[in-house]
Protein backbone atom coordinates (compact mmCIF):
# COMPACT_ATOMS: atom_id res chain seq x y z
CA UNK A 1 0.00 0.00 0.00
CA UNK A 2 1.19 3.59 -0.59
CA UNK A 3 2.84 5.24 2.37
CA UNK A 4 3.02 8.94 3.16
CA UNK A 5 6.50 9.99 4.30
CA UNK A 6 6.51 13.70 3.54
CA UNK A 7 8.48 14.47 6.72
CA UNK A 8 12.17 14.72 6.26
CA UNK A 9 11.95 15.16 2.48
CA UNK A 10 15.26 16.30 1.09
CA UNK A 11 15.05 19.56 -0.86
CA UNK A 12 17.54 21.99 -2.38
CA UNK A 13 17.09 25.52 -3.65
CA UNK A 14 16.47 26.29 -7.32
CA UNK A 15 19.92 27.82 -7.69
CA UNK A 16 21.27 24.32 -7.01
CA UNK A 17 19.36 22.71 -9.88
CA UNK A 18 21.69 20.85 -12.21
CA UNK A 19 21.87 21.75 -15.91
CA UNK A 20 19.92 18.58 -16.68
CA UNK A 21 17.21 19.51 -14.17
CA UNK A 22 17.00 23.02 -15.64
CA UNK A 23 16.62 21.47 -19.11
CA UNK A 24 13.79 19.20 -17.93
CA UNK A 25 12.06 22.19 -16.34
CA UNK A 26 12.30 24.13 -19.61
CA UNK A 27 10.99 21.13 -21.58
CA UNK A 28 7.97 20.78 -19.29
CA UNK A 29 6.92 24.37 -20.04
CA UNK A 30 8.01 24.45 -23.69
CA UNK A 31 4.61 23.77 -25.32
CA UNK A 32 3.16 27.02 -24.00
CA UNK A 33 6.14 29.21 -23.03
CA UNK A 34 8.21 29.56 -26.17
CA UNK A 35 10.76 31.84 -24.53
CA UNK A 36 11.51 29.54 -21.62
CA UNK A 37 10.56 29.60 -17.96
CA UNK A 38 10.68 33.12 -16.47
CA UNK A 39 13.48 33.52 -13.96
CA UNK A 40 11.12 34.47 -11.11
CA UNK A 41 9.16 31.27 -11.75
CA UNK A 42 12.16 29.00 -12.22
CA UNK A 43 13.75 30.05 -8.94
CA UNK A 44 10.71 28.77 -7.03
CA UNK A 45 11.48 25.14 -7.88
CA UNK A 46 13.26 22.79 -5.52
CA UNK A 47 14.05 19.11 -5.89
CA UNK A 48 12.30 16.36 -3.96
CA UNK A 49 12.96 12.64 -3.94
CA UNK A 50 10.24 10.02 -3.51
CA UNK A 51 10.36 6.29 -3.02
CA UNK A 52 7.88 4.03 -4.76
CA UNK A 53 4.45 4.42 -3.13
CA UNK A 54 5.06 7.85 -1.58
CA UNK A 55 2.56 10.64 -2.13
CA UNK A 56 2.81 13.97 -3.91
CA UNK A 57 -0.69 14.75 -2.65
CA UNK A 58 -3.17 12.58 -0.78
CA UNK A 59 -6.86 12.44 -1.72
CA UNK A 60 -8.75 14.87 0.53
CA UNK A 61 -5.75 17.16 1.11
CA UNK A 62 -5.27 20.56 -0.54
CA UNK A 63 -3.24 20.29 -3.74
CA UNK A 64 -0.91 23.26 -3.41
CA UNK A 65 2.21 22.18 -5.29
CA UNK A 66 3.23 22.27 -8.95
CA UNK A 67 5.37 19.30 -9.93
CA UNK A 68 7.64 18.54 -12.87
CA UNK A 69 8.85 14.95 -13.13
CA UNK A 70 12.61 14.93 -13.56
CA UNK A 71 12.90 11.14 -13.36
CA UNK A 72 10.46 8.39 -12.48
CA UNK A 73 6.74 7.91 -12.94
CA UNK A 74 3.66 9.23 -11.10
CA UNK A 75 0.05 8.06 -11.17
CA UNK A 76 -3.10 10.05 -10.50
CA UNK A 77 -5.57 7.78 -8.72
CA UNK A 78 -9.08 7.82 -7.19
CA UNK A 79 -9.63 5.66 -4.11
CA UNK A 80 -13.10 4.50 -3.09
CA UNK A 81 -14.20 4.15 0.51
CA UNK A 82 -13.66 0.39 0.27
CA UNK A 83 -10.02 1.03 -0.67
CA UNK A 84 -10.33 0.08 -4.32
CA UNK A 85 -8.19 2.23 -6.61
CA UNK A 86 -8.88 3.56 -10.11
CA UNK A 87 -5.94 5.04 -11.98
CA UNK A 88 -6.80 8.20 -13.89
CA UNK A 89 -3.51 9.04 -15.61
CA UNK A 90 0.25 8.53 -15.56
CA UNK A 91 2.91 11.25 -15.65
CA UNK A 92 6.50 10.61 -16.71
CA UNK A 93 9.69 12.59 -17.27
CA UNK A 94 9.39 16.27 -18.30
CA UNK A 95 5.65 16.39 -17.58
CA UNK A 96 4.10 19.20 -15.53
CA UNK A 97 1.38 18.29 -13.02
CA UNK A 98 -0.30 21.20 -11.24
CA UNK A 99 -3.70 22.56 -10.16
CA UNK A 100 -5.00 24.62 -13.09
CA UNK A 101 -8.38 25.76 -11.77
CA UNK A 102 -9.40 27.55 -8.58
CA UNK A 103 -11.38 24.49 -7.47
CA UNK A 104 -8.34 22.24 -7.87
CA UNK A 105 -6.19 24.59 -5.82
CA UNK A 106 -8.66 25.52 -3.07
CA UNK A 107 -10.80 22.44 -2.45
CA UNK A 108 -9.79 19.02 -1.07
CA UNK A 109 -8.23 16.98 -3.83
CA UNK A 110 -10.49 14.37 -5.44
CA UNK A 111 -7.50 12.11 -6.12
CA UNK A 112 -4.04 11.18 -4.94
CA UNK A 113 -0.79 11.49 -6.87
CA UNK A 114 1.59 8.65 -6.01
CA UNK A 115 5.03 7.53 -7.16
CA UNK A 116 4.92 4.39 -9.32
CA UNK A 117 8.72 4.34 -9.42
CA UNK A 118 11.42 6.09 -7.37
CA UNK A 119 11.22 9.73 -8.46
CA UNK A 120 13.18 12.94 -8.52
CA UNK A 121 10.69 15.81 -8.76
CA UNK A 122 11.04 19.55 -9.31
CA UNK A 123 8.40 21.30 -7.21
CA UNK A 124 7.17 24.83 -6.57
CA UNK A 125 4.35 26.31 -4.45
CA UNK A 126 1.44 26.44 -6.91
CA UNK A 127 0.07 29.84 -5.82
CA UNK A 128 3.48 31.50 -6.01
CA UNK A 129 4.18 29.91 -9.38
CA UNK A 130 0.86 31.19 -10.76
CA UNK A 131 1.63 34.68 -9.47
CA UNK A 132 5.15 34.69 -10.96
CA UNK A 133 3.84 33.52 -14.34
CA UNK A 134 0.90 35.93 -14.29
CA UNK A 135 3.27 38.83 -13.64
CA UNK A 136 4.83 38.27 -17.07
CA UNK A 137 1.58 37.26 -18.82
CA UNK A 138 2.64 33.62 -18.98
CA UNK A 139 0.06 31.95 -16.71
CA UNK A 140 -2.98 32.13 -19.01
CA UNK A 141 -1.15 30.67 -22.05
CA UNK A 142 0.13 27.83 -19.86
CA UNK A 143 -3.27 27.24 -18.26
CA UNK A 144 -5.01 27.22 -21.65
CA UNK A 145 -2.55 24.66 -23.00
CA UNK A 146 -2.95 22.41 -19.95
CA UNK A 147 -6.76 22.66 -20.06
CA UNK A 148 -6.83 21.83 -23.77
CA UNK A 149 -4.57 18.83 -23.21
CA UNK A 150 -6.68 17.68 -20.25
CA UNK A 151 -9.93 17.91 -22.23
CA UNK A 152 -8.48 16.14 -25.27
CA UNK A 153 -7.17 13.24 -23.19
CA UNK A 154 -10.42 13.03 -21.22
CA UNK A 155 -12.53 12.76 -24.38
CA UNK A 156 -10.20 10.17 -25.90
CA UNK A 157 -10.20 8.12 -22.70
CA UNK A 158 -14.01 8.21 -22.46
CA UNK A 159 -14.29 7.08 -26.08
CA UNK A 160 -11.88 4.19 -25.49
CA UNK A 161 -13.76 3.05 -22.38
CA UNK A 162 -17.15 3.22 -24.09
CA UNK A 163 -16.35 2.08 -27.64
CA UNK A 164 -13.57 -0.49 -27.19
CA UNK A 165 -13.39 -3.82 -25.41
CA UNK A 166 -10.55 -4.55 -22.99
CA UNK A 167 -8.33 -6.21 -25.57
CA UNK A 168 -8.72 -3.28 -27.96
CA UNK A 169 -8.02 -0.74 -25.22
CA UNK A 170 -4.81 -2.55 -24.29
CA UNK A 171 -3.73 -2.78 -27.94
CA UNK A 172 -4.41 0.94 -28.37
CA UNK A 173 -2.43 1.77 -25.23
CA UNK A 174 0.53 -0.35 -26.35
CA UNK A 175 0.46 1.32 -29.76
CA UNK A 176 0.21 4.91 -28.48
CA UNK A 177 2.18 4.58 -25.22
CA UNK A 178 4.66 1.70 -25.69
CA UNK A 179 7.04 2.98 -23.02
CA UNK A 180 4.32 3.32 -20.40
CA UNK A 181 2.91 -0.09 -21.32
CA UNK A 182 6.27 -1.56 -20.34
CA UNK A 183 6.71 0.52 -17.16
CA UNK A 184 3.29 0.52 -15.46
CA UNK A 185 2.67 -2.48 -13.16
CA UNK A 186 -0.03 -4.85 -14.37
CA UNK A 187 -2.58 -4.17 -11.60
CA UNK A 188 -2.28 -0.39 -12.01
CA UNK A 189 -2.52 -0.58 -15.79
CA UNK A 190 -5.60 -2.81 -15.52
CA UNK A 191 -7.55 -0.26 -13.47
CA UNK A 192 -6.57 2.47 -15.94
CA UNK A 193 -7.88 0.35 -18.82
CA UNK A 194 -11.07 -0.50 -16.94
CA UNK A 195 -10.47 -4.26 -16.76
CA UNK A 196 -9.38 -6.69 -14.06
CA UNK A 197 -5.75 -7.65 -13.58
CA UNK A 198 -6.73 -11.26 -14.34
CA UNK A 199 -8.19 -10.20 -17.69
CA UNK A 200 -5.13 -8.11 -18.55
CA UNK A 201 -2.81 -10.96 -17.63
CA UNK A 202 -4.79 -13.25 -19.94
CA UNK A 203 -4.65 -10.70 -22.77
CA UNK A 204 -0.88 -10.40 -22.37
CA UNK A 205 -0.45 -14.18 -22.43
CA UNK A 206 -2.57 -14.43 -25.57
CA UNK A 207 -0.50 -11.72 -27.25
CA UNK A 208 2.67 -13.72 -26.62
CA UNK A 209 1.31 -16.87 -28.25
CA UNK A 210 2.73 -17.57 -31.71
CA UNK A 211 0.37 -16.76 -34.56
CA UNK A 212 -0.44 -19.38 -37.18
Amino acid sequence: MPVDTRRGVRAQSAIMLTPRQQAVLAQAFSLSLQHGVPVDAARLFTTRTLRRGEYVVRQGDIWDTATVVHSGLLRMVFTRRDGREFNKSFHREAMLVCPITDAMAQQPSLFSIIAVEPCILLQAPAARLRAALAACNAWEPLRSTLLERLLTRKLEREYNLLAMDGRSRYAHFRRTEPELAARVPLAQLATYLGITDVSLSRIRRDDKKPRD
